[in-house]
């Protein structure tokens, strides 16, 4: 810890190995170097007060200022690799392919539009796999093209009932299929520079019979595929009873019944030699959408791998989106790691401190250099901003 150059008092309350509370006299300033294991960095600390309306109170915040501007970074990064002033930055290409999988109930009204418009903004992901759409790809004119996923196959809905429509951007990717059934689609995912992958698209029958025809075949595929292969989507089934959320009885099955399932399904997964991906963000995926004690969530929609598929993507998971125009979640995929938020301690009407983080690697994968900083207080929303 550092003072200025007027010597202020600090007082300093440390609270864990991670963490300080600073208390300095009001419109003083400070210098703080915080240094993170493998990174040194110098912020300035201004603390002004400000008032609390609701209770007319005199609280403190506390900006946090580089040092640094961005000119000088860039110069020191520079030195760290050996550019000039003159050369260009180098290109890192990395193999990284973000996928939208999402059951959206009905594709056929503005609604859906303006929600899969606005997921697309946001996250701009290379790919989209919609299912249960409820209506034919082709009713849905130029509306996918003007937000640039101008390749598509598809497998349409039989009536009202079913749909998977797998759309992407040819610029990103290559994507053979080679198979499509009312319950999966199944095709090979290829890059420039990049290994090949496979990925099978499911939307599993609430049928039990057909759920069955469905696990079939994705047996048939694990016992003959040699490359990376990802599995992903609704199943309509869950593996336990922590992935279920229900304060009814069912009087149609009993809780054996339910555990026989729940152990099917496991059974099925490992036959197929998948690993599930897991998930952050909210785990129950799907809801009734009743209130009260009527209300049911389960965890219906995930993605699974095989062991290839991991190694290929060794920082790949899965974000579970807020549910908002349909009642599943939508699932955003990365196959490479983001940056990390950390907001823990905030709630909606009382912020917490947040932090970030996250890694550099090269156009081999091998780790460069890696960082991470802390936010002052906000919400998460703000921290995302």
């Amino acid at each position: 810890m550092e003072e200025s150059a007027e010597n202020i008092l600090m007082e300093e309350h440390r609270v864990d190995q991670f963490r300080a509370l600073i208390f300095l006299a009001l419109e003083k300033e400070a210098y703080h170097r915080v240094k993170i294991d493998w990174w040194l960095e110098e912020v300035k600390l201004l603390i002004q007060p400000w008032w609390e309306i609701d209770s007319h109170n005199v609280k403190h915040m506390v900006n946090v200022k580089p040092m640094r501007s961005v000119k000088e970074d860039q110069r020191s990064v520079r030195n760290i690799l050996g550019l000039s002033e003159i050369e260009d930055w180098p290109n890192i290409q990395m193999s990284v392919m973000d996928m939208i999988i999402w059951n959206c109930r009905g594709a056929g009204n503005a609604r859906f539009r303006r929600t899969l418009r606005d997921l697309v903004s946001l996250h701009n992901p290379d790919m989209l796999i919609l299912m249960e759409t409820k209506v034919e790809l082709h009713t849905m004119g130029m509306f996918f093209n003007n937000l640039g996923y101008t390749a598509s196959t598809h497998v349409d809905p039989i009536g009202r009932s079913g749909g998977i429509w797998l759309l992407w951007n040819p610029c990103q990717a290559n994507v053979r299929v080679h198979d499509a059934t009312s319950q999966m689609i199944t095709a090979t995912i290829s890059r420039q520079d990049y290994p090949d992958w496979v990925i099978s698209a499911v939307y599993a029958s609430l049928n039990i019979i057909m759920r069955e025809e469905l696990w079939n075949g994705l047996e048939d595929i694990a016992q003959n595929i040699q490359e990376s292969w990802l599995v992903a989507g609704d199943f309509n089934d869950y593996s336990s009873f922590a992935e279920k959320r229900s304060f009814q009885v069912n009087i149609n099955q009993s809780t054996s019944q339910s555990q026989h399932r729940s152990q099917k399904f496991m059974d099925r997964i490992n036959s197929c030699n998948l690993i599930d991906l897991g998930c952050v963000g909210p785990r129950l995926t799907w809801t009734n959408n009743r209130k009260g004690w009527a209300n049911t969530m389960v965890r219906l929609d995930q993605a699974l791998c095989n062991t290839e598929w991991r190694t290929l993507f060794p920082e790949g998971y899965v974000r579970n989106l807020p549910r908002t125009y349909s009642d599943h979640s939508p699932l955003l995929l990365h196959t490479q790691g983001k940056i990390k938020l950390n907001t823990d301690d905030s709630t909606r009407r009382s912020g917490g401190g947040g932090g970030f983080g996250g890694v550099f690697r090269d156009e081999r994968g091998s780790w460069i250099n890696g960082f991470y900083g802390k936010l002052e207080i906000c919400t998460s929303l703000e921290a995302e901003l």
